[in-house]
């Protein structure tokens, strides 16, 4: 996973896989960006492995930003959309998908 800020955009890079095994180092990285961007894009395209552990926290930073009025978008690639299907998300996520 990579992240960064420019301009008050957050870019997180979920590269191959966001597990729980990730989960702790999304937190570290986004947690200070909070406060200070204003859109958050979270790169999913290459993710070929995710858990419920990844996409809960995905869903509470969806709800969080929601409730700040920050802009949250995902770039889904075929496993990502494939796992949300299967819990049935396709609609929680689809304004945010790009």
């Amino acid at each position: 996973m990579k992240a960064f800020s420019d301009d008050g955009m957050c870019f997180v890079d979920m590269e191959q896989s966001f597990t729980i095994n990730e989960v702790e180092t999304f937190k570290k990285e986004i947690t200070p960006l909070l406060a200070t961007d204003k859109e958050f894009l979270i790169h999913c395209i290459d993710v070929i492995e995710i858990d419920s552990a990844g996409l809960q926290v995905l869903i509470s930073l969806k709800k969080y930003l929601q409730k700040e009025n920050i802009t949250f978008e995902i770039t889904a690639g075929i496993k990502f959309k494939e796992f949300i299907s299967f819990f049935m998300l396709d609609k929680y996520f689809e304004e945010d998908i790009v």
